[in-house]
């Protein structure tokens, strides 16, 4: 008699453990909160240019470029050559040994230093 009761005790216990499992979705378990940095699929054209349009052009564009050392960014060949001398990821990150870019304003946000990082290590493709 208590070998059934306890047989009927872990199935019912067993029962109700399986009814209370949900579906467990990464939007449900991990929410992206406000500081969420999307860096899959980073491209020139559409991540990295739209962030140097924002915060450079202002001196660094093909039409303004006097007002930034003659430094240009409009063009891909443009940010090449900085990429390549280190330029560009010292000036925006504030590194020692750069003159900290954007000049007179506040570090650019992580996420846009994160992509452009990104797309310097995928090999700075011009796509």
């Amino acid at each position: 008699m208590i070998k059934t009761i306890v047989i009927l005790f872990f199935t019912a216990l067993f029962i109700f453990l399986l009814s209370t499992c949900y579906y467990d979705s990464e939007e449900y378990l991990f929410p992206r909160t406000g500081n969420y940095c999307d860096t899959t699929n980073v491209t020139f054209a559409l991540s990295v240019k739209p962030i140097l349009q924002n915060s450079c052009y202002a001196c660094h564009s093909n039409s303004t470029s006097s007002f930034g050392r003659n430094i240009r960014l409009e063009d891909y060949n443009d940010v090449i050559a900085r990429v390549s001398d280190g330029h560009l990821l010292g000036s925006i990150n504030h590194a020692p040994g750069y003159i900290p870019m954007p000049r007179g304003a506040p570090k650019l946000e992580d996420c846009k230093i994160i992509i452009i990082q990104k797309w310097i290590e995928s090999g700075f493709p011009n796509n």
